[in-house]
This record gives C-alpha cells, structure tokens and sequence, in this order.
C-alpha cells in the first residue's frame, strides 16, 4: 500500500511501484507527501503547507520557520524580511543602511531616514543640531549645554564663533547689550537686575554722554536746557519754566513802583482829592542785546564793546517812564492849585460903594461871611462908622481903600 497523505497528495494517486514515491501537491514534500518544501511552512492550524513568501532582498533564505517568519539579513525585520529594523532605512535591492543619528536616537524614517525623537537637546534630520537655547563646541560630538543668555533680557539663542572659547547670545533684547545681554545699554540703568530707559525728560544729548544717567541709579547726567535735579525735572536757579511748562528761561525780573498819593486840599473843603500812581509790572526778556558803547583808554586809543543785557536796557527803559510818570502827576498837581488859588480869590467877600452926598454906603454881596468885618476896607484914620451903616468922610476921599 502507497499510504499517501491526504493533506499533500492528489486524491486516489498511487505511489511509484518502485519507489513508493507518492505523487505530491505543490509545497509538499517527502515520501508520502506528508512534509513541506522548502519555501514553505505547515499552518498550525490546518497543517497544510503555506508558501514561506520571503523577501528575496531582506531574507537569508527562502526557508522559514514553522511559525513561518523568514530569516532576515542585518537591519531587515518584520515575518517576511521586507522591513528595516529600528535603527535602520532606506530598504533596497541591496540591506537596510544605518541611520545617521549621531548615536542621540535610534529610529529613523525608514524612508527617508530622517532621525526621529532626537535625545540630549538635538535636533535635525540627523540629530546634528543644538535645540533653541542650547549650544556646543565642536566636533559635533560634544553634548548641547544651555545658552547663558536669559529670556528676559535676549532671544534665549547664542552660538559659539569658531575659534572663540566663549558663546555669545545671538541678539539682545531693547536696553541690553554685552556677549551674554547681562549689561545695561547707553540710557537705560540696573533696576533689579532690570534694565529701565533713563528718565531725563528729553534734557540730556545721548551724542554728547553716551551714559545719560548713572548706570546704578538712574540718576541723569548732564541735564541741559538749564534743568537740574535727579531726572533734570527742575531748573537751575535764576530759572523758571515757561508758560507751556516746557523750557526753563531765565527768571523773569519785575520791578514794582510804590504807590504813591498826592493829595491836596482846599479850606472849607470835606474831601481830598487822590492821584495814585499805577503799579507797573514791566517784565524783562531773556534775551541778550548788544550793545557798543566807546571805552576810552589811558594807556591806547582803542575802543572795546560793552554788553548791554535786555534787563539792563529795560530798566533804564522802566526808569525814564516813571520819571515821566512823576512830572505828569507834578504837572497835575501845580494845575490844581493853580485853580485852588483862583477860587479861593473869586470866593473872598466884596462890596459895592455908593457915593451919596458926603456919605459912602456899602452892603456885601457874599452870603457866605455874613460877620464880616468892614473896618479893614478902610482906612483906620479918617472915618468913622455910623450907626446906621454908613461911612462918614472926615477926611478927603482918597483916604478909602477898595
């Protein structure tokens, strides 16, 4: 009897009779059919021989195992050999080629073989590369150690120039400079550790002092425009600010005459009448004039040019309007007088003679001395004073006085 198996030989075949060779389905192998070819593998389940389907490029052989995985080459893996292990890329007609990781990861794309999950702060397709912030000398072997630049006063990033032993932060941040950005630049000063502006209110020339204020305390250097104080908010004395508070100008000099009252009075009279002198502000300019006086000298005939300050000029200025201001009121005044005098001459009691006969008659025509004495219109010697009023002549008439 042929004993064929089943699994592995055609239905109702019969063996050589020589032989005993039973004919045997296509992976199967042996004297009965019951094993399988190379190149294939019995299924666990079934038992049937299953084609082992090796990658010819990734496998050793075309054998595989029972459980049907191939025998791979270096760098190959999966069952079938037709994928790069980990560490590995670029599966061709050749192997698997290591990827180039610079020992900081071990996987690549299988690809493209682009490293993947680069360690120690690398970057790049090859992990050749220092993450941002970090840093390190050459070769490229050496570890990324942290930029010594702080965030807060440059971008964090540095790089080390070749042939230079110490890094220097890429770019620092406004207010900062030095390699590592840990010093204050010109106009800003150290306020705990941070760099603040300088506050000199716009009066300092950062051309004329580069430090426009100390570098420890923010105190200003230099103030112009005549300012002073700690951020140049003040002026200098002799000076105040202007009336757009802007500027400081020179102290405005004010000269104030004292009032003055010229009263005159008149008799009988129940009020005094006042002229007051009005109070001047006469405000000086800070400007500067120039003017040239001729200066003579004992020893040469040469003349030097005197300066004249606006102050100068208007005091003299100021100086003849109150003269002039002072005639006007003595003029007012000697007017008044005048007038007074006058007055008091229309106001002064008279009378009228009448010639009668041998007598003169008089009657006074000011309502306002009503007790006037008469005596005195008349000579003392000479006449006499009637009863009744009325001069009588003992003398030649050109004894009375009007």
């Amino acid at each position: 009897l042929c004993n064929c198996s089943a699994p592995g030989s055609a239905a109702g075949a019969e063996c050589n009779g020589t032989t005993g060779q039973c004919p045997c389905l296509d992976g199967y192998a042996g004297l009965r059919c019951e094993s399988c070819a190379e190149g294939f593998y019995p299924e666990p389940r079934s038992q049937q021989c299953r084609p082992c389907g090796c990658s010819p490029t990734g496998s050793r052989s075309h054998q595989c195992d029972h459980s049907g995985k191939c025998q791979c080459k270096v760098g190959v893996t999966d069952l079938k050999c037709d994928r790069c292990s980990d560490g590995y890329y670029r599966f061709n007609d050749t192997t698997c080629e290591p990827c180039q990781c610079n020992n900081r990861s071990k996987t690549c794309n299988s690809l493209t073989g682009t490293c993947l999950h680069c360690q120690e702060n690398t970057e790049g397709d090859h992990c050749e590369l220092c993450k941002e912030g970090f840093y390190r000398s050459t070769p490229p072997a050496n570890a990324c150690q942290r930029c010594p630049c702080s965030t807060v006063a440059s971008t964090g990033t540095c790089h080390l120039q070749p042939g230079d032993t110490a890094v220097r932060c890429d770019k620092c941040k406004t207010g900062y400079t030095g390699p590592n950005c840990n010093e204050c630049d010109g106009g800003y000063y150290n306020s705990d550790s941070i760099c603040v502006r300088c506050e000199c209110n716009g009066n300092v020339d950062p051309a004329l002092s580069p430090s426009v204020c100390q570098p420890e305390t923010g105190e200003c250097i230099g103030c112009l425009y005549h300012t002073a104080g700690f951020h140049c908010e003040e002026c200098e004395d002799g000076y105040v600010r202007d009336p757009e508070g802007t500027n400081c100008t020179k102290k405005e000099a004010t000269r104030v005459p004292e009032t003055r009252e010229l009263t005159t009075s008149a008799p009988n009279a129940s009020k005094a009448t006042s002229f007051s002198t009005a109070v001047i502000n006469y405000t000086l300019s800070p400007t500067t004039i120039q003017t040239i006086f001729p200066i003579s000298s004992s020893d040469n005939s040469t003349s030097a040019f005197a300066d004249v300050s606006w102050t100068q000029f208007n005091i003299i200025i100021l100086t003849v309007i109150i003269i002039v201001v002072v005639l006007l009121m003595g003029f007012v005044g000697a007017v008044y007088m005048y007038r007074e005098y006058q007055n008091r001459k229309l106001n002064a009691p008279f009378w009228t003679i009448e010639l009668k006969e041998d007598n003169i008659s008089f009657s006074s025509y000011h309502d306002s001395i009503p007790n006037a004495d008469v005596s005195g219109l008349l000579e003392d010697d000479g006449n006499e004073v009637a009863p009744n009023g009325q001069l009588t002549l003992t003398t030649p008439m050109h004894n009375y006085k009007a």
